[in-house]
Parts: structure tokens; sequence; C-alpha cells
């Protein structure tokens, strides 16, 4: 079966990534990453305008962590593992910690997904235009709430973003 015949079944399968989340799945009409690494969170500009992490649409029968991982890698070129749930906004989006990794990539967005990608110093939150009315503070809670601690990989924590 070709990639594009995938697609077309609604096979959870990029590029040869199948979702790496194998724990109990949720289930939500949309899911994306957080993804935080030193000091510099991972968001994408949209073709509409404003910052946000990267993430959108569930497809039918997807799981949110699944949904969060393709959505991930499509707009981003990364690969990382959906981890823990950080928060579930009014529009029943879900926004899970997705951890980096050594063979996660590097960021190439896929043609058309998004403007640019890129790793934003969370110093500068106040300074950028957010998709989203109010989504820069309400990740700022996220982020003042803590985030899990990843797990040492070696190569991982020398690399900067």
């Amino acid at each position: 079966m070709t990639l594009g015949m995938m697609m077309l079944a609604g096979c959870h399968v990029l590029a040869g990534q199948a979702c790496p989340y194998q724990g109990k799945p949720d289930y939500a009409p949309s899911a994306g990453c957080l993804a935080v690494v030193h000091g510099k969170i991972l968001v994408v500009e949209s073709r509409k305008g404003g910052l946000t992490p990267p993430g959108g649409k569930s497809r039918p029968g997807e799981s949110a962590q699944c949904a969060a991982h393709r959505e991930t890698l499509e707009e981003t070129g990364l690969d990382l593992m959906p981890q823990q749930l950080l928060a579930v906004f009014d529009t029943g989006f879900h926004l899970y910690y997705c951890a980096i990794h050594a063979d996660s990539g590097t960021i190439a967005p896929r043609l058309g997904e998004v403007k640019r990608s890129f790793w934003l110093d969370i110093a500068d939150f106040g300074t950028v235009k957010w998709r989203f009315a109010g989504q820069g503070a309400a990740l700022l809670e996220v982020l003042e709430r803590g985030l899990p601690s990843p797990p040492i990989r070696p190569g991982v924590a020398e690399r900067e973003p």
C-alpha cells in the first residue's frame, strides 16, 4: 500500500512514522504537543497568523496522543513522544507534554502545513502574537505548574534546539 493510499484509508502513519504512544488512549477533537528544551518552547506560525504549539484535528478513531504526535511531525518535522496530559482547553483541545529524544530529527515542516516552525525563548512570550487570545498566558500557566522530568537519554541534554 502506498503512503497516499494509507493516508486516504485513515492509517496513522506518516512517512514511515507510526505513532509511538503505547499507553491508555485519550480521545479528543484535537490535540498538540508542548515541547520545551533549554528554556525554549516549540511553536509554529500558522498560515492564518500567530504562534501556537504544534497540533491539530484528530482523525476518526485516532487517539489524542497519536493526533498530537502526527500533527507535530507534520508541522515541525520532529518526531516527539507524547507523554503526560498537561491541559484540556474549552475547545476540547488536549495539550500533551511531548519529549524530544536523540532520534527526533530536525525542524523541517511539511510544505503547506505552517508558515514556519521554531524554538521560541520563553522570555519572549509577551512579545509575540499568539494565534488565540489568551494563549500565551495559558501556556505560561501550564509551564508554571511544572513539566514532568524527561528521562535522561545520552546526547539529548547536550543538544541545543
